[in-house]
């Protein structure tokens, strides 16, 4: 399957894979600062974005086999850098955990694969019949509960439209899976980081336990936690976020 993928820059190969209900835009405010380091490939994956649709009810092992064709293709011969954020931070995990020492480095951003935390006050997405500021309201609340602990602009209700208007799968089963991200680094061989926004909302109360699970897991992995940041840190916090990734992936 082929997916569809935004190429940039200059230098070793460096792969992004976006969160659930998102697409290549969840780099928005990362994608040029990297693609000045590294060639850049960030990827639509399968369900989402511009990628083919896949079944709903896609075997997992299946979906983490598309998406590794998927690496091999964008980077047919050596190794290369891997980020992923959220859903695509545990995406990232599962495929580094089986390709050994193709993937260099691994930097997550707010990875899932971790019990559920706190219930969170979300509002369904209404339908588009009752009209666009209904939507963007309902998106904007959605934004400010789950995602952003920073400004939620108008730039941020586009992005976040573009990519509801365009999800076709659901990726939570990986997310919410206890102890996944620490079974798949007990695996690896690669380096990793990963980075919190210290007001996440899918770690709250606390982001303590999830930072002393992954480091239970790996002996001498990278934590980097951003005080203030939220769940999508790389957009809420992308100058710390892309200094920290540069700093890692160098």
């Amino acid at each position: 399957m082929k997916l569809s993928t935004k190429t940039a820059g200059n230098g070793a190969p460096l792969v992004l894979l976006h969160g659930g209900m998102g697409s290549i835009n969840h780099w928005h405010r990362n994608f040029d600062a990297l693609a000045k380091h590294f060639t850049v490939h960030a990827l639509d994956m399968p369900g989402y974005g511009e990628s083919p649709t896949v079944p709903k009810d896609m075997p997992n092992d299946d979906y983490v086999a598309l998406v590794m064709d998927a690496l091999n293709a964008t980077v047919p011969t050596g190794s290369f850098r891997l980020a992923g954020f959220s859903f695509g931070g545990i995406i990232s995990a599962l495929c580094a955990a089986q390709m050994g020492a193709r993937v260099e480095k691994l930097s997550l951003m707010g990875p899932g694969g971790f019990k559920r935390g706190a219930v969170l006050d979300l509002k369904k997405i209404p339908r588009a019949s009752e009209g666009p500021a209904v939507m963007r309201e309902a998106l904007a609340h959605n934004l400010r509960v789950m995602m952003c602990a920073g400004p939620v602009t108008e730039e941020t209700i586009d992005l976040h439209l573009a990519n509801v208007q365009r999800t076709r799968f659901d990726g939570r089963h990986f997310s919410l899976t206890p102890g996944l991200l620490a079974k798949c680094l007990k695996q690896m061989t690669c380096s990793v980081q990963v980075i919190w926004g210290e007001a996440d909302a899918l770690c709250q109360p606390t982001i303590q336990p999830r930072v002393d699970e992954v480091r239970a897991a790996m002996s001498g992995i990278r934590v980097d936690v951003i005080p203030g940041g939220g769940h999508w840190i790389q957009y809420d916090a992308a100058d710390a976020v892309n200094r920290l990734m540069l700093e890692f992936l160098n």
